[in-house]
Order: C-alpha cells, then structure tokens, then sequence
C-alpha cells in the first residue's frame, strides 16, 4: 500500500474575513497547491495535516491550528492582495502567493567540524528538514529561502544572510551517517 502524503498548511485564502481556501505543502514530497475548506477537513479527518485538527462546535467543523495558530500563516486576500510573510520573510517582487507560502525560511546550520554543510530550512506551517548546502544555494537563487541570498564572490556562490546573519544562526554537528535531503 502507498504511503500517505503527509501536508501542512502554511497558508490561507481569504475573502475579508471569512477562509475560502488553504495553502498546503508536503515536505517529503514537494507537492503544494490549494485546497478548499472541505478538501482540508477530508485530510484533516484521515490524519494527513500534521500542523492541523478538527473539533465540532454546534454542528460545525472548526479546525485548529497545533503548534500555532492558522491565524499567524500568510494571507492572500482573494482581491491579490497578500499579508503575513512574518513567517516566510522577505518576499520578492512579482512573485506568486503560491510560491511565497512555500518558501522557506532557514532556521539552522549544519556543520562538520567548522565546515558549513548544510542548512536547516522551516515552511510557515513550522515543519523543518535538513538540506546539503548546494541545494539551500539552489533553492535562494529561485527565490525559495526568505532570509538568505546568494552573493557570487570571485566566481563562487555564496550564501548570505538577509536581515539576519547567518552565524548566529543555532548550529548543529553534522554526522557522517545523518541523512541530508
């Protein structure tokens, strides 16, 4: 039997106040895309959200955020306007919702010894995974990593902190037999 994909919402659709739609995104899979009301609640029963649960108030299907509330994910109003990126950072000119909801935003520093290796990366919805620093340089390029540029440097690419410095980020010791996406 196929495994499941797993989701988490790191995003909501919004027309004034009332919710018209989440932004869902698996980070095993890469899969992201919007989902309606009922869409959600049918993943949130067969256990498929993980930042999200259900609770029936008067007849109602209310969902609630875990680890958070839904309330502090990034909005797109359905009039094209957005709001939120506290939790996804900078986001670039022209640059879709949709893609920003998915970017991330680098939380942690993989070392071996002195030598950077790898980056720990966060979605809105607060899941992380662990990724070689090539693929994080990748990622920044297309503007996927909302607090880190690329930088070139006498022909190398460099990753730079935006709006933030990198170094101080927390870091952690990478193990030779540790898995890196």
């Amino acid at each position: 039997m196929a495994a499941k994909t797993m989701y988490q919402i790191v995003g909501r659709y919004m027309n004034g106040s009332e919710v018209t739609g989440y932004h869902l995104h698996s980070m095993e899979t890469g899969k992201a895309g919007r989902f309606s009301r009922e869409q959600v609640a049918f993943l949130v029963g067969k256990g498929q959200v993980t930042n999200c649960t259900g609770q029936i108030y008067q007849d109602k299907l209310i969902l609630r955020g875990t680890n958070g509330s839904l309330d502090d994910l990034p909005v797109q109003q359905e009039d094209g306007r957005f709001k939120g990126s506290e939790t996804i950072g900078h986001v670039r000119k022209n640059t879709s919702a949709a893609d920003a909801m998915t970017q991330f935003m680098i939380v942690g520093v993989l070392r071996d010894k002195k030598n950077v290796v790898g980056y720990i990366v966060q979605n809105a919805g607060g899941a992380t995974k662990k990724l070689r620093k090539s693929d994080v340089i990748k990622l920044a390029k297309k503007g996927g990593i909302g607090n880190a540029r690329v930088q070139m440097n006498n022909g190398q690419e460099l990753l730079r902190g935006y709006n933030c410095n990198l170094a101080d980020l927390p870091s952690e010791q990478f193990q030779a037999d540790a898995q890196v996406g």
